[in-house]
């Protein structure tokens, strides 16, 4: 009761309050939902009267830009005009929950809208003329493809818009930077390089190699860490050394090289020798790190307060006195995607709870990669949000006070060095002369390095040809069925959507189909590793892991979301024995913690099982440890602990075969039951 007295008592200081705003009838804008930090776009980026409105991650693509053009002056009521199809943001049909979709223009009230402030500030419902409905999304996540209806306000943030202007902000005057050129010699291969890491001596260049034959896993999405040795401080570099001490089956990089390069901080938490997650930082010296194959290495975690982010692909840089740590994560407070955050040192080892830059630096989209320069105020970084040429771009932003939450609005470095492809991860040489950053003819062409001199200086490196990239990964076609998992008949309706898991480069890649009558879906995905998820009217969404290569056929089962339902968590495994999560886990328990959060009224247990290796009382206390791990980590992550509760079965309800491991780890599992 308390809670809901100051929610009442703080709404009079809400959107009242606010400053009446005008869109500029020239400009064009992002709609970025409060909810989910995802935009307004149209399905398909169709440009065909009648297509669904729905939501995206933010790339500033034309199908996520709109205009506000007033009916007449001073009406308030507007009409939005998407860029890419001229139409306009309509509630086709009367009524609530009705999905709202892209038509030409003829005047009519389902075609206009107006700004009413509500939340925070700066944000506010589109409300139709209509009947007053708000455009709102039809259920809280983040997933690609959630359509967009017309409502009643209730005052979620998933009814609440903040409007990003869209303006391509280059940086005035001549580049700062000199014509770039590919590194030559055996550094760039036919693999993808990223995140170029200078030494402080300049005399090694640290990088990460992703979709190379040559990696631990061969030819993946999954990087491995590597170093090039120079022995004219960067004027050539040697043939790279991949660091199989601290190399894993996951993506693994080094982040910085710090103490005058003594020790390299990496990314991910080692939790043994051979247990790694993708999540956090670790600390390594490099004599270890590159040391004989075969030696155990163990990188120390480096503590960050509070540390989390909700998707997979976290990025780091640590300045060379180790006092800043940028952070690019996806939080409860980002804009939109990944944000960039500070943390410092607190005192005890460790580094602070991470504070948002603010969201003059950050965009709606995925902004990551940062480089600090040596004066502390000079900000270099990526950004899918920010208006650029293609894919990812390159800016500069100014540090104007000591709060890290004022900063200069952020500049594109211009066409010398971004372009339709994807370029990232800049980084100046300790001489301050030459700069080094990944780049990609398109955006999803190879990923090399290339190295850039400041504006004037003569660039030493030989001329190098510039091999054409084309778009070569090949197309997988995944199809299946939705189902009830209980009937075995078609869920028509279903949507099923695959996200890709980011690899070291950074590529984002997302797809959504809709089940027909018969259940059958497909969907056309670059080759990867993918999240699929199912969700239908009436069921729990049902989540798998899926590689997509050549045809696959991956049938889908839902569960009715009733009291008693049961879902299995198929990627929350445990290593043999323990209660330790294996790394594959956290990005499934980052999604449940997310998904709890958006149903707060949803009560849920969780079951534990293990295998069947004896002693039995030792599995029963082993289940038991394995959900209390998970529920300490939902609570961590901010779900109430009163809405979970745990029970361990041991080694009692197998599900799969006991008698091989790749059958037996299986077991080691852990069920979420529906209690209310």
């Amino acid at each position: 009761m308390s809670r809901l007295l100051s929610l009442l008592l703080l709404l009079p200081f809400f959107a009242p309050g606010q400053t009446p705003f005008v869109p500029d009838e020239q400009a064009y804008y992002g709609l970025i939902d409060r909810g989910s930090g995802r935009c307004l776009d149209v399905a398909g980026a169709s440009t065909a009267s009648g297509a669904a409105a729905v939501q995206w991650e933010f790339t500033h693509a034309n199908s996520q830009q709109w205009r506000f053009v007033p009916l007449r002056a001073g009406s308030g009521y507007y009409r939005i005009e998407a860029r890419h199809s001229g139409q306009c943001l309509t509630a086709d049909r009367a009524g609530e929950n009705m999905p709202l979709v892209q038509r030409p223009f003829q005047g009519s009230e389902q075609q206009q809208w107006r700004l009413v402030p509500a939340g925070p500030l700066g944000s506010f419902q589109l409300e139709n003329k209509a009947e007053a409905r708000c455009a709102a999304l039809a259920s809280a996540d983040k997933f690609n493809g959630t359509p967009v209806l017309a409502q009643k306000t209730n005052g979620r943030a998933s009814q609440q818009w903040r409007l990003f202007r869209l303006r391509l902000n280059v940086a005035e005057g001549p580049s700062p930077f000199g014509p770039p050129q590919p590194l030559a010699g055996p550094v760039n291969s036919p693999g993808n390089e990223v995140h170029p890491v200078l030494s402080p001596d300049g005399a090694t260049l640290y990088f990460a190699r992703t979709k190379y034959a040559g990696n631990t896993e061969g030819n993946t999405d999954s990087g491995d860490a590597w170093m090039s040795p120079s022995a004219d401080h960067g004027q050539t570099w040697g043939p790279p050394v991949r660091l199989d001490a601290i190399n894993t089956a996951q993506n693994n990089e080094v982040v910085a090289a710090v103490a005058e390069g003594r020790t390299l901080l990496l990314r991910g938490t080692y939790e043994t020798t051979s247990v790694f997650r993708d999540e956090g930082l670790s600390r390594v010296s490099r004599a270890a790190a590159t040391g004989a194959p075969g030696k155990a290495v163990r990188p120390e975690p480096v503590r960050i307060g509070n540390f989390y982010t909700a998707v997979p692909g976290a990025g780091f840089f640590v300045s060379a006195d180790e006092k800043i740590l940028l952070l690019s994560l996806e939080r409860g407070d980002s804009e939109g995607g990944n944000d960039l955050y500070l943390s410092r040192l607190d005192g005890n080892g460790g580094y602070t709870e991470p504070q948002s830059l603010g969201p003059v630096l950050n965009s709606p989209g995925f902004d990551f990669s940062p480089w600090l320069a040596p004066d502390g105020k000079t900000l270099y970084f990526a950004s899918y949000g920010h208006m650029g040429y293609g894919s990812a771009d390159l800016f500069v932003s100014q540090r104007l006070d000591g709060s890290w939450t004022r900063w200069s609005e952020p500049r594109n470095l211009g066409p010398a060095l971004n372009g339709p492809g994807f370029n990232a991860f800049l980084t100046l040489a300790p001489d301050g002369k030459t700069a080094y950053y990944t780049s990609s003819a398109t955006a999803n062409g190879t990923k090399d390095l290339w190295r850039t001199g400041r504006a004037g200086a003569t660039d030493s490196l030989p001329a190098a040809p510039v091999a054409a990239v084309t778009e070569a990964s090949a197309r997988a076609f995944v199809s299946g069925r939705v189902l009830d998992a209980r009937t075995r008949l078609p869920v028509p309706g279903a949507l099923v959507k695959a996200n890709l898991l980011a690899g070291a480069g950074g590529t984002q890649f997302n797809a959504t189909s809709k089940a027909d009558n018969t259940g059958g879906y497909q969907l056309s995905l670059l080759p990867g590793t993918y999240f699929l998820t199912a969700t239908g009217g009436g069921f729990l969404t049902v989540s798998d892991t899926l590689r997509a290569s050549g045809s696959p056929r991956r049938d889908l089962l839902l569960l009715p979301a009733a009291v008693g339902a049961k879902v299995d968590l198929p990627t929350i495994l445990f290593a043999q024995g323990k209660a330790t999560l294996l790394g594959s886990a956290y990005a499934e328990l980052n999604r449940l913690a997310i998904a709890l959060q958006a149903s707060p009224a949803v009560e849920v247990r969780l079951e534990g099982h293990t295998s069947n290796e004896p002693p039995a009382d030792k599995n029963q206390q082993l289940s038991e440890d394995r959900v209390a791990e998970v529920k300490r980590y939902l609570v961590g992550r901010g779900v109430d602990e009163k809405r979970i509760s745990t029970v361990g079965f041991g080694g009692s309800k197998p599900k799969y075969s006991n008698e091989r491991e790749e059958t037996r780890r299986l077991n080691r599992r852990v069920e979420l039951v529906i209690v209310k």
